[in-house]
């Protein structure tokens, strides 16, 4: 079946899905990876033509991929829907770019094959990338429903700056899942000064929201760091509204660091001044070894998606103009062993901040933060000051 608008694609995603939670409820049986919806937000930097660039990115293939994708318009302009097959199974996502720039991507096929597509667009277009959520947003998301559950995924070998193998070397690998209305309890207790303070990454949180007074109407969503959303229950419409609460937040964080932080010349009459301000990455416990971070950080592959050459100013003291590989855009990075500024200059995108917060927190330490000069959290107070995005149900 191929919705031809969004109203059949809701209708079709939420008789799945009410199918599915209904039938393995009675069962008493785990869910089947395809019988669950994922929703991936999908960041698509000041493009003008989404359609076009849906084609460019998802309907191109490789010698290697053998089985086409095909991409089927909708009665409406900011929907469009995807067909194709993996081995037996056949796949569809319907592509919802009623923002331009913050898309959403539904789908009940198997998470390795929707991953896998997802994951080919993103690293193929230097226009596209997924919404990174640090854990202060992920903390945030857990309290617009019932809090249900918690993934933590720490791993720190990417970074080769101390030895992991030393007899007080830090921890390297931490990763956990626990499902239950406990999961603020444990979380506080991992995140104690004689636990794991600086290893408890939140990955994932999972969160029952009800659209609406009636108990039996809900979703149960597992909302990811890289913006990935699983649900299950009953309610495709409510996956949906709170899918787009939390999206509407950090397209409002995004705009928020750009227009903030973003720094740029303005002239009035015969003055120039500067707007905007670096940004202040601070850490929970000293880098060890500054060239070692610095190459880790800028190895131009994922998950920081950052190209460029350290350069020792001091022994204390690197600086690194690193190219954004999601826009093309210039960064500039002041690397010390307490803390890091970053600099973006105008017209980059606040993408590139929370994309590295996220991946900070999951492969080096749980605890750093990103603030202003004045020690203001860059996602601050406009966590509870975003409108929903304007997307229809």
């Amino acid at each position: 079946m191929i919705a031809e608008d969004r109203r059949q694609m809701s209708q079709f995603l939420g008789e799945r899905m009410t199918r599915s939670y209904s039938q393995l409820s009675k069962r008493q049986q785990l869910e089947a990876d395809t019988s669950l919806v994922k929703t991936y937000l999908i960041e698509a930097h000041e493009t003008e033509q989404p359609q076009s660039l849906v084609r460019q990115t998802f309907g191109a293939r490789s010698k290697a991929e053998l089985a086409p994708v095909r991409i089927h318009e909708s009665n409406e302009q900011t929907l469009v829907t995807l067909e194709t097959h993996s081995g037996n199974e056949a796949v569809f996502a319907y592509i919802d770019f009623t923002d331009p720039r913050f898309w959403l991507i539904h789908s009940m096929a198997s998470s390795g094959t929707i991953d896998h597509l997802v994951d080919r667009a993103v690293t193929r277009s230097s226009e596209l990338d997924k919404a990174w959520l640090p854990s202060r947003f992920l903390e945030y998301v857990s309290h617009l429903g019932s809090f249900r559950g918690l993934g933590l995924d720490y791993d720190r070998r990417a970074f080769a700056e101390t030895d992991l193998d030393s007899d007080d070397a830090p921890v390297a690998f931490l990763k956990m899942q626990l499902w239950g209305n406990k999961a603020a309890e444990v979380l506080e207790v991992l995140r104690g000064a004689d636990a794991f303070p600086s290893e408890t990454t939140l990955s994932k949180v999972k969160v029952k929201f009800w659209l609406t007074n009636a108990d039996e109407l809900f979703t149960l969503d597992d909302v990811k760091f890289d913006g990935k959303i699983t649900a299950r229950g009953t309610s495709f419409e409510s996956h949906l509204d709170l899918t787009n609460q939390l999206y509407a937040v950090y397209a409002h964080s995004i705009k928020h660091i750009e227009t903030e932080y973003s720094l740029a010349t303005e002239h009035t009459g015969d003055s120039i001044s500067l707007r905007g301000e670096p940004i202040h990455f601070s850490f929970s416990r000293p880098i060890q070894n500054l060239s070692a971070f610095c190459k880790s950080l800028c190895t131009a592959g994922p998950p920081f998606r950052l190209w460029g050459a350290p350069v020792s100013v001091t022994a204390a003291l690197y600086r690194i103009h690193a190219v954004d590989l999601h826009v093309g855009s210039r960064v500039t990075l002041e690397v010390t062993n307490e803390f890091m500024r970053v600099y973006l200059p105008e017209d980059s995108c606040g993408n590139t901040v929370l994309r590295l917060l996220t991946n900070l927190q999951h492969h080096y330490d749980a605890l750093v933060r990103a603030t202003s000069a004045d020690g203001e959290d860059i996602l601050g107070l406009q966590l509870t000051h975003a409108q929903p995005l304007d997307r229809p149900l």
